[in-house]
């Protein structure tokens, strides 16, 4: 129960507009991901932080403890949780070996921040650009067979182009995209 508190006493530090209400994504169930997931107070808080600034950047609401749906609902970003090198939904089954590439839905094109699929990953689902001055260092197409992702440069020079689904990138210098459109 302290865990439920510590994580209710968090969450007010986002916006009441910006956690989702419903009964799939409950102040309730986030406090019930944590506590299953062992995060203690100072990492809940650590976790809410994480939430709330990717809230601030693509609005949208939380889905999850550790997820963002970005406003327009076509992204989401799971952020991986203190003391953890790969993201992975807390919500999800815990057999599921966190930042494995494997965990990129089928149809989707995702990007981690961190090499060998580590980090936060944020999945894109439409086909369509999608600001994202963030840097990743890693990524999978896992979009329908054939499908390139498109990555326009924040400088000059033309776009780059993934190698058609399915592909993983282990390693890959994401420096200075500003658009990604996971389709051509």
């Amino acid at each position: 129960m302290a865990t439920a508190a510590a994580l209710a006493a968090v969450l007010p530090l986002s916006s009441a507009s910006a956690v989702a209400q419903g009964p799939d994504t409950t102040p309730a169930r986030f406090a019930a991901e944590v506590r299953t997931a062992g995060l203690s107070a100072d990492e809940q808080q650590e976790l809410q932080r994480a939430v709330n600034a990717e809230l601030a950047k693509r609005g949208g609401k939380q889905v999850a403890a550790n997820q963002v749906r970005w406003a327009g609902g076509d992204a989401t970003t799971t952020i991986q949780y203190p003391n953890q090198r790969r993201a992975r939904a807390l919500s999800s089954s815990m057999g599921v070996q966190a930042g494995d590439p494997s965990t990129c839905a089928y149809g989707n094109f995702c990007v981690y921040t961190g090499s060998g699929y580590t980090g936060n990953r944020t999945d894109f689902y439409h086909c369509r650009d999608y600001v994202f001055y963030d840097d990743f260092w890693s990524y999978v197409n896992n979009q329908t067979g054939g499908t390139v992702a498109v990555l326009h440069l924040d400088q000059p020079g033309g776009p780059d182009r993934t190698p058609a689904a399915w592909h993983g990138q282990y390693t890959w210098n994401g420096l200075n995209y500003s658009v990604i459109r996971p389709c051509p």
